[in-house]
């Protein structure tokens, strides 16, 4: 039995819902400790609140606690996130946030060998619960990471440099997985999401507003000229929260990413604009740097792609590094122009709303570039 106080628990955890649930606590802890006959002898549970959940998300949960093993009482902690259908279009398995692709990913292994210094948390077990949630237990890997809000400059350079090393092994021989449950074109869903849920806003004269209808206007033909790029596996989700950076960086030190819910086959370069943009648009850039982290960033993502062996044409990777970070604009454009209306009849605008406008303002300004220096390079490259 995985408890000397099994009823208590239950009760007091009301995430474990039954003697099942025990049971599989029971075969995570066993396969976490490498200790087949532990026992567990007491256990609490504490949620996670990441921020906004993504919306197949009902629940993320640390559980800690002992357990004894030939005699000897061991400290254990695991992480328990918890998935939920929510759409018809998240049962589509080619959607870029298909439901169930999480846990599929877990069930398959395929996160247990990947190239280059790129790892994941360890999967325990995945419990299906019918067809209304599956449950997946993994190893908690929050010791890896680091907690301030921003990062300097070089840690992001040298995600970029191991994001490059990862991509370069399957420009240069590892073969790419191929279930269908893996999004194919995970930008051309994104944004087909963003148009549906970005915020309204009024017509505008704002040359902002002018440039994004006319890129709005290309941005399916522009999509579409990624099918070219050489492919690659991409995680599609490195917000900061989902990146666990080593304390100290050594030779051989690794990069650990969790939540793959996104998975995709991505073009070469797709991934960095996210990772690069996403960060920036969260204030995890510091915004002195967001000029300097846009050359950085690429420049350190093709020493890991050369790193890897892979000798290609730059211009590819520059092309989807562009394009990605460009269309990001389907989302931050309209929902800066949002803030711009509210700027103009709110009475209580502080600093904290200026400085975000001020960032939100940099980041367009760069995405309006990189959509400019992408039409030069797609001239160049597919014509």
């Amino acid at each position: 039995m995985g408890s000397i106080n099994e009823k208590e628990q239950l009760s007091e955890n009301s995430i474990l819902q039954s003697s099942e649930d025990v049971e599989y606590l029971v075969r995570s802890v066993q396969k976490l400790l490498e200790e087949p006959h532990a026992v567990i002898q007491s256990w609490e549970v504490e949620p996670i609140n990441p921020g906004r959940l993504n919306f197949t998300t009902s629940g993320i949960y640390r559980i800690r606690g002992t357990a004894t093993a030939a005699g000897t009482l061991l400290s254990w902690s695991l992480i328990l996130k918890c998935i939920k259908p929510d759409s018809a279009e998240k049962e589509d398995v080619t959607y870029h946030n298909y439901w169930k692709r999480e846990a599929e990913i877990f069930s398959s292994g395929i996160l247990d060998h990947l190239p280059g210094r790129i790892i994941a948390p360890r999967s325990m077990v995945c419990s299906n619960l019918c067809c209304t949630e599956k449950r997946l237990w993994m190893e908690d890997v929050s010791r890896r990471s680091k907690s301030e809000h921003v990062w300097p400059l070089d840690d992001w350079g040298w995600i970029a440099e191991r994001l490059g090393e990862f991509h370069g092994a399957y420009l240069t021989g590892a073969p790419l997985p191929q279930q269908e449950w893996i999004c194919p074109s995970w930008l051309k869903s994104w944004v087909r999401g963003c148009r549906q849920y970005a915020p309204a806003i009024q017509k505008q004269a704002h040359s902002i507003w002018q440039w994004f209808n006319q890129y709005n206007e290309q941005m399916d033909k522009v999509l579409n000229t990624l099918d070219q790029l050489p492919r690659v596996l991409s995680h599609q989700d490195l917000g900061q929260g989902n990146i666990f950076m080593p304390t100290e960086r050594l030779g051989d030190s690794v990069l650990t990413l969790i939540d793959w819910q996104f998975m995709s086959i991505s073009g070469v370069g797709e991934e960095l604009g996210k990772l690069f943009g996403v960060n920036a648009s969260m204030g995890h850039i510091a915004a002195e740097d967001i000029f300097t982290a846009k050359e950085e960033m690429f420049d350190r993502y093709m020493h890991g792609l050369r790193t890897a062996g892979w000798m290609g044409d730059e211009r590819l990777a520059r092309y989807g590094y562009c394009v990605a970070f460009a269309a990001r604009s389907m989302w931050e454009v309209p929902e800066w122009l949002k803030w711009v209306e509210q700027f103009q009849t709110a009475s209580d605008i502080n600093d904290e709303f200026n400085r975000k406008m001020s960032v939100r303002s940099q980041i367009i300004t760069l995405q309006i570039e990189m959509s400019f220096e992408a039409a030069k390079l797609s001239h160049a490259l597919f014509n």
